[in-house]
């Protein structure tokens, strides 16, 4: 069953590729919202706090509107752009053209998670870029791990 699993994960691994961090980060909120729920309980945060609301906020509402962001910079800009590197740099290596697709793919993100929120403070954009950065690498160099020739 295991090893079927993987097979079939690895055969459609542009279809689960940009699906991996959103559901990371996803998940990775919720741990935050517990810690966030118990800081409170104890009285240590108050439930009034931008923190707790924007916490809440994304583990509640941000999985679908990153996946929806991720899927689009994936198909979009990621595996187009990886096209034209080959293309373009044949001479460059596997590992170099892993790493400027990464980018292309986080840039992308980015992107579209900062035209989609429009943050307002500095360091709401920069989580974006974070995010959206670890978010497009992550994805990017899993894909490409797995990935025998699925262009």
């Amino acid at each position: 069953m295991r090893r079927a699993l993987g097979q079939h994960c690895q055969k459609n691994i542009s279809s689960y590729a940009p699906a991996l961090a959103p559901v990371v980060f996803f998940l990775l909120a919720h741990v935050l919202v517990l810690l966030v729920l118990i800081l409170m309980k104890t009285g240590a945060m108050a439930p009034d706090q931008a923190i707790c609301k924007t916490m809440v906020t994304w583990a509640v509402y941000g999985l679908l509107p990153f996946l929806l962001c991720s899927y689009g910079a994936f198909y979009l800009v990621a595996r187009p752009a990886a096209r034209v590197l080959e293309d373009r740099f044949p001479h460059w290596s596997a590992s170099e053209r892993t790493l400027v697709g990464g980018a292309v793919y986080g840039v992308a993100l980015i992107l579209a998670l900062v035209l989609l929120l429009r943050p307002e403070s500095g360091l709401n954009t920069l989580l974006l870029c974070l995010i959206g950065a670890a978010a497009g690498m992550g994805n990017w160099f899993f894909y490409r791990k797995f990935a025998s020739n699925d262009e």
